[in-house]
């Protein structure tokens, strides 16, 4: 591709650099221009220091045809991102009336004094466009350093989304890619780790392919990303379909979605399209795949309430779990994960259920029921299945993490069948 289609970042802050807080910024300018056609080829993560900006932009210019720099925006001493630019680009700063009467209005807005220090937010370099930020008193600017085009954005999430999606945006739409184009489709997969996934791949995954397959993995979903790239767009979108066909008839055993990233997101769209009511009894994940279900808007429609029974007794009071199969078998067990699906459906009369009771660690295991031993059960209309997954002791939270994708991604299939 050319220096044209690719950029960088440069993200500004003695926070970053020092684990405080993590890079969130570069992440969202990489998505906004996948759909332009550009990719995001190198984050260069800087100190609040003006030559240490200027160095990392005056590299980057001379390697990708757009630049951002993220941070060091604001009012204060050590915010020295744009005299950092201004030196790269080799001019002075100025002051802008324009800048100026944006953060002027911010403060009308919320009925606030302004302090003499935030006249500095109005100096940008000379010869840049002001960017302005609806939701934040940091104005933004947007100017030339040699062939790259650079923009200079907050650092705080919500107010680089703003200005991705009202400043950015419409300047990329306005000057799109000759020859260029990119066709982009993702797959979100469960049960599936990433080494299998790249052993299954093949040379799907080589740098020279195209399309080319990148994945990454975050509590046990594995984001696979199909992108083409091609002299016209219906070739590269040809080239992204057929490579789809391939990769779902490949991996179709683990594919959960095609649109959404959670598998909350994904199980919520279906129970309410099938007005499906769905509880849950959970153990060991202490009502994490419950906190999960309630972040789809609307959800109470179909989900009712669910129950936490850490122990065995709440096992038996709350589910009606027999005392005698919770000794025979253990509460890590096949029957005692059916019988609590069971216990959850009726409790709350819900025609989806779903149990999970496992072994999280770091303590508690055995040759027999190791660290990371989960048993699930799902009871559609009276119906159980039990499942049994057995992960690394890879560290509490890790095996508690993996567990909840697990049993959401169980009522997932099991609400499509139903």
């Amino acid at each position: 591709m050319s220096r044209l289609a690719v950029a960088g970042v440069v993200a500004v802050g003695e926070e970053l650099l020092a684990g405080e807080h993590p890079d969130l910024d570069s992440p969202l300018i990489a998505r906004a221009l996948l759909p332009h056609g550009r990719q995001l080829a190198a984050v260069h993560v800087v100190p609040d220091d003006e030559q240490a900006i200027a160095d990392a932009v005056t590299e980057l210019a001379t390697r990708v045809g757009l630049i951002f720099v993220t941070g060091g925006l604001g009012p204060t001493l050590d915010d020295v991102t744009r005299h950092g630019v201004a030196r790269a680009a080799g001019v002075e700063l100025r002051h802008s009336d324009e800048a100026w009467r944006g953060v002027q209005a911010w403060y009308a807005r919320s009925g606030r004094d302004i302090p003499e220090s935030n006249r500095r937010q109005a100096l940008i370099p000379l010869g840049a466009s002001v960017l302005h930020n609806r939701v934040g008193t940091a104005p933004g600017f947007r100017c030339r350093i040699g062939d790259a085009e650079l923009f200079a954005l907050p650092g705080p999430p919500r107010e680089l989304e703003e200005m991705l999606d009202h400043e950015v945006d419409p300047w990329l739409r306005q000057h799109p890619l000759e020859g260029e184009h990119l066709a982009i489709h993702h797959f979100y997969l469960a049960g599936l780790s990433e080494s299998v996934f790249a052993e299954q791949a093949g040379d799907w995954m080589e740098r020279g392919s195209n399309p080319l397959i990148g994945c990454t993995v975050k509590s046990g979903v594995l984001h696979a990303r199909l992108l083409a790239h091609a002299e016209t767009p219906e070739r590269a979108q040809a080239l992204v379909d057929g490579r789809s066909r391939a990769f779902r008839e490949r991996f179709k055993e683990h594919i959960f979605s095609e649109e959404d990233a959670d598998p909350a997101h994904a199980l919520g769209r279906v129970l309410l399209e099938k007005n499906l009511s769905v509880t849950c009894a959970e153990s060991c994940t202490g009502g994490m795949v419950a906190a999960a279900l309630t972040r789809v808007a609307g959800i109470s429609a179909v989900f009712p309430g669910a129950e936490v029974t850490y122990s065995n007794q709440a096992k038996s009071r709350l589910l009606g779990v027999a005392p005698e199969l919770l000794e025979r078998h253990g509460a890590v067990s096949a029957p005692v994960a059916e019988a609590m699906a069971r216990g959850a459906a009726q409790r709350y009369g819900a025609r989806l259920a779903l149990s999970v009771t496992g072994i999280a660690g770091p303590g508690g295991g055995s040759s027999e029921k190791p660290v990371g031993l989960v048993w699930f059960g799902v009871c559609l209309d009276g119906e159980v299945r039990t499942l049994e997954r057995r992960w690394p002791p890879a560290g509490r939270e890790r095996v508690r993490a993996w567990a909840t994708t697990q049993a959401l991604v169980l009522l997932l299939e099991a609400a499509r069948r139903a």
